[in-house]
């Protein structure tokens, strides 16, 4: 074990090293990854083929490199907004280009195993960055039918390839936990099963055990963050089916970590995870890993929140109680800047001592109430982002009114909410309304919420925020 650590840890420290630097965010197009895989054309190492093409014409590529018997297939983006794994894949190129302390490791793996990449199944999802191919069709619901070409052309692969493991790389919500707990389910793991009965057969738990094995090193960088994804038992996907069709084969999802939007942390991990997965199989040394292992990993549950706010006095038709509010945050491009940008709702009030949030603060003695409008109205963007925001927040205001015919953004790009059309806004704190209120402490406003977005008075935020317009 002690080996195996030291192995991820120098992967650990010398990262920067690897990370591919055109790949910075998590929202990039097929056209991005042309240049990287123009330069692994060039380079000794790869074998470069495109296997087929998407709907609308865009190449996707089979890379392959080492000439061992064993075969590892890697297959990432099936979801088009499902990047991180194809950044770690990138990653994993340029180790695997690069001359360094690494390089035995490399040599061994090549002679004993070949491995087969395909970064990006649905190319046209990826250039709307959004779940399902062109034709809205969900391709890892697409194995029976192949009514989509990016589907049969991921069977067709593997069935020329018949590799001995598979590794299914996805992202998955930022609010699943790890077991009941406050800890985002960072990384989760999946032996997919092969009927409803929940079998293991020999080829499932080799798969069973490399996770346990994997789960024990990367326990040591997200301890607690690593959870067993839900093994209900799905005829229509490709996991399913390859382990059934005698690949040993591993779900990887990528959830949520604090402060890390663009996901740049959790690539890190999967490139990790990877290349300790592609240690363990040329050793071999998963095969001695009991299954306890696997079966010990907390399942994932949908515990989290973005926002979390406990204890806070509301007075409503003549009542004053008690209340959590829970509030998610969502991302949406806007069609005017083309910019994505947060928009906020209330998930849920009452008791919510059973979930957890990224921000999750008590305010007890604190009294929330809806965010009030500036009374005066603006004629001019302009005006609005010349504003002392700190001194609208300190006296409850969390909007503003604006008359400029050239204003079309969908969303404000200040800490401050963006009124046109008084009809659509609403100041309930109410289930699935806008987030927007203002806590108060002896009658003194504490905090505002912006779009979802908690900002202390007394401290003058630099984080991003963006408002929303009604």
């Amino acid at each position: 074990m002690s080996n195996d650590l030291d192995f991820a840890y120098r992967l650990y420290y010398d990262y920067s090293n690897y990370a591919e630097q055109n790949l910075t965010h998590k929202r990039f197009r097929h056209s991005d990854i042309l240049p990287l895989i123009n330069n692994l054309i060039k380079s000794k190492i790869f074998s470069v083929a495109e296997a087929g093409r998407s709907v609308m014409g865009r190449e996707i590529f089979l890379i392959k490199a080492g000439w061992g018997d064993t075969k590892i297939f890697l297959w990432s983006q099936m979801h088009g907004d499902e990047s991180t794994a194809t950044m770690a894949i990138f990653d994993l190129f340029n180790f695997f280009m690069f001359s360094d302390g690494f390089n035995d490791f490399k040599n061994n793996l090549f002679a004993r195993t070949t491995i087969y990449f395909m970064p990006m199944v649905n190319p046209d999802g990826a250039e709307l960055f959004q779940r399902r191919n062109i034709f809205d069709i969900d391709l890892n619901r697409d194995f029976v039918q192949l009514q989509s070409p990016e589907a049969k052309i991921l069977k067709d692969t593997f069935e020329k390839i018949k590799p001995d493991f598979g590794f299914n790389l996805h992202d998955q919500s930022k609010l699943y936990s790890a077991g009941h707990n406050f800890k985002p389910a960072t990384l989760s793991f999946l032996a997919p099963p092969i009927d409803e009965e929940n079998t293991i057969d020999n080829v499932r738990a080799i798969s069973m055990k490399l996770i346990g094995k994997i789960f024990n090193t990367m326990s040591s960088f997200i301890p607690g963050h690593i959870a067993k994804y839900n093994d209900e038992y799905e005829p229509r996907a490709f996991g399913d089916n390859f382990q059934k069709l005698g690949a040993s084969t591993i779900l990887i999802e990528s959830g949520g970590w604090n402060d890390d939007p663009e996901k740049q942390f959790i690539r890190k991990l999967n490139f990790i995870s990877l290349l300790s997965a592609f240690k363990y199989i040329e050793e071999g040394s998963f095969a001695n890993e009991p299954l306890e292992t696997y079966e010990s990993i907390p399942v994932n549950q949908k515990d989290l929140l973005d926002v979390v706010l406990r204890n806070l006095k509301i007075r409503k038709n003549g009542f004053e109680y008690f209340i959590d509010i829970g509030i998610i945050k969502n991302e949406f491009m806007d069609p005017a800047s083309s910019k994505y940008f947060v928009k906020s709702s209330i998930e849920e009030i009452g008791d919510l001592s059973v979930y957890f949030g990224y921000e999750d603060i008590d305010l007890s003695g604190m009294e929330i109430l809806p965010g009030k409008t500036f009374p005066e109205e603006f004629l001019s963007i302009d005006e609005v982002e010349n504003l002392d925001f700190n001194s609208l927040h300190l006296k409850g205001y969390t909007n503003v009114l604006l008359n400029d015919k050239r204003f079309s953004l969908s969303y404000s790009p200040f800490p401050v909410n963006i009124i046109t059309n008084k009809s659509l806004y609403s100041d309930e704190i109410k289930i699935e309304k806008a987030a927007n209120m203002i806590i108060t402490k002896d009658s003194v406003v504490t905090y505002v919420i912006i779009n979802g977005f908690l900002i202390e008075t007394a401290v003058r935020s630099e984080k991003r925020i963006n408002g929303m317009v009604y």
